[in-house]
C-alpha cells in the first residue's frame, strides 16, 4: 500500500479491512458458531457416511444456546480409512482468530505415507475431558469395528488420560475402545530428553536408540547413553560447583514403558515404524492460514482441500494400475529397489531341516578390507506366507528386509508375498477413489440467521 498508494495506513485500519474482506467472503465470527451446525448438516446430507456432532449447552442468561463443542468426519475419509494402514496420528492445535479454542485432528495414513485427515473437532482446549468426547467419536464413527488401531500421540496428559479410560473403562461403565494400542512420538520424548539433559548430541543419541530395529545395536547404544550422561552431568556440576548426584539414562528412562517409544519393542509392529506424529502436524501446518478464519471457512477450507487430495492422489496411482510391473506405491516401491540391491552382497545359507531357516551374513559397514567383519542374522520364511528375521524388520515394518530377501533369492519364493497388503497399489487406490460432494449448491453459509447457537466467550483479540 505505502509503496503503490504513497499511503501509510495504521496496524488497526489494515485489521479491520481484513476483517470486513473476511466477513464478506464467510460471515461474521459470531455468526459461523450459528452457521456450523447447518454447513455440518448440509455436507453430511450429500455425503453419506459422513457424522458431525455439537455439544452445547443453554445460555444462562437466556436466549440462544452456547456452543462448546463441535466433531466432523467426512464420509469419504471415513471409507478411505478403511485402506489405510491401521494407526492415527492425533494432535491439537490452536485456533488463532476472533475467539479462543482448540483444533482436534485425527490423521491417517496411506500405503504411500500420504496423510489422510480422517476427524476434526472445535474444542474449548486440551484436556481429558476434550480429548476423550473426540476419540469417543472417532471410534464410534471412524474406526468402528476396526482392530488393533494405534494412536500415536504426544504426551500430553488429557490425551494418555483418555486412552486409559477408553482402553480400561472407568469404574462402573465397560471399556469403550479395548484393543486400542498407544504409542508416542519419538520427537516429542526427545524434547523432554533434552529439557533433561541440554545436549544436542545425547539428544540425537537418544533418537537413534528410539528408532534401532536390532537387539544388539539397541543394547549398545543405550549402553553408551547411560556412560555419557553420566560423563556429561559430572563435567556439567563440577563447572557450575553444584553437588547434584549424576544419575545415568537408565534411571531417567526407567519409568517409560519400552513398548511406548521403542521401535524394537513395538508388539506386533503396531505403529509400522511411525516414529513421530508429523503426519498430524503437518497437516496442522497445512491448516495454518485457515486457522484464523471464522469456522465456517475452517471446514470449507478442510472440504475443499480433502477434495483435492483425492482428486490430485488418484490420479497419481491410477497411471500404474494397468502396468502389471508396478505392485506398490511410490515410496515401498523405492523402498524394494534399495533393499533387493543391498540383498545381492549377503551370502544365505540355508540350515533347517523342516523349515526354511537361514544364516544370512552381511558385510559390516563400519570397518574396510581385512579388517571388515561379517554380522550374521537369522531368517525363517515360513509356509504360511510369513517371514521372521533377527533383524525384526519383517515384524516392526510389515516389509520385508535385506535378509530375507536374500533368502527368497536362494528358493526362489516371489519377496512380494511379505509386503503388508496396505502398500499394495490397489489399496492406495481405493483409499483415494471416493467422491467428495461440496454444499456450495445448496447455499452459502455466510449471512446472518435468526441464531439458536452462540459462543460463550467475548473477543480474546484487540481490533
Amino acid at each position: 500500500m505505502e509503496l503503490q498508494h504513497r499511503y501509510t495506513i495504521s496496524y488497526a485500519k489494515a485489521y479491520r479491512a481484513k476483517q470486513k474482506v473476511f466477513e464478506m467472503r464467510f460471515g461474521t465470527y459470531e455468526d459461523s458458531y450459528d452457521n456450523l451446525p447447518r454447513m455440518l448438516a448440509t455436507i453430511a446430507q450429500r455425503n453419506p457416511v459422513t457424522y458431525y456432532d455439537v455439544m452445547h449447552f443453554p445460555n444462562p442468561e437466556g436466549g440462544p444456546s452456547i456452543l462448546q463443542r463441535v466433531f466432523f468426519c467426512l464420509g469419504p475419509c471415513v471409507r478411505a480409512f478403511q485402506y489405510c494402514l491401521p494407526l492415527l496420528c492425533i494432535d491439537g492445535t490452536f485456533l488463532t482468530g476472533k475467539y479462543k479454542g482448540t483444533i482436534l485432528t485425527a490423521i491417517g495414513v496411506d500405503g504411500n505415507n500420504q496423510v489422510l485427515p480422517v476427524a476434526f473437532a472445535f474444542v474449548e482446549n486440551e484436556n481429558a475431558d476434550s480429548w476423550y468426547w473426540f476419540l469417543e467419536r472417532v471410534k464410534t464413527n471412524v474406526v468402528s469395528s476396526r482392530s488393533n488401531v494405534c494412536l500415536i500421540s504426544d504426551r500430553h496428559s488429557g490425551i494418555l488420560d483418555a486412552i486409559e479410560k477408553l482402553k480400561h473403562g472407568n469404574g462402573a461403565s465397560p471399556p469403550l475402545w479395548p484393543d486400542v494400542h498407544s504409542r508416542w512420538c519419538m520427537r516429542h520424548l526427545a524434547a523432554n530428553f533434552y529439557d533433561h539433559f541440554k545436549n544436542k548430541d545425547l539428544q540425537d543419541l537418544f533418537k537413534s536408540l528410539c528408532s534401532q530395529n536390532q537387539q544388539r545395536k539397541f543394547n549398545a547404544i543405550w549402553k553408551l547413553l547411560d556412560e555419557l550422561t553420566v560423563k556429561h552431568q559430572t563435567a556439567t556440576s563440577s563447572a557450575s560447583s553444584s553437588a547434584r548426584t549424576a544419575k545415568p539414562f537408565s534411571h531417567v528412562i526407567q519409568d517409560k514403558t519400552k513398548e511406548k517409544w521403542a521401535l524394537l519393542y513395538d508388539t506386533n509392529g503396531r505403529r509400522y515404524g511411525i516414529m513421530t506424529t508429523n503426519h498430524a502436524e503437518c497437516y496442522n501446518m497445512v491448516m495454518r492460514s485457515s486457522r484464523g478464519l471464522p469456522l465456517v471457512g475452517v471446514v470449507e477450507f478442510i472440504l475443499y482441500g480433502c477434495a483435492k487430495y483425492f482428486r490430485e492422489r488418484y490420479m497419481s496411482i491410477s497411471t500404474d494400475l494397468s502396468n502389471a510391473y508396478v505392485l506398490f506405491g511410490r515410496t515401498i516401491t523405492k523402498y524394494m529397489e534399495t533393499k533387493t540391491d543391498k540383498a545381492q552382497i549377503h551370502n544365505a545359507r540355508l540350515l533347517g531341516t523342516r523349515e526354511n531357516r537361514f544364516e544370512v551374513s552381511c558385510r559390516d559397514r563400519s570397518r574396510r578390507g581385512v579388517r571388515r567383519e561379517r554380522t550374521v542374522q537369522e531368517t525363517v520364511i515360513e509356509n504360511d506366507g510369513t517371514a521372521h528375521c533377527s533383524c525384526m524388520k519383517p515384524t516392526l515394518l510389515h516389509l520385508p528386509c535385506s535378509h530375507v530377501l536374500a533368502a527368497c533369492r536362494e528358493l526362489s519364493v516371489d519377496p512380494t508375498n511379505f509386503v503388508s497388503t496396505f502398500y499394495t497399489k490397489g489399496a492406495i487406490a481405493a483409499t483415494w477413489n471416493q467422491e467428495l460432494f461440496g454444499y456450495g449448491m445448496v447455499r452459502a453459509y455466510t449471512a446472518p440467521n435468526e441464531r439458536e447457537m452462540v459462543h460463550s466467550k467475548p473477543s480474546t483479540k484487540e481490533t
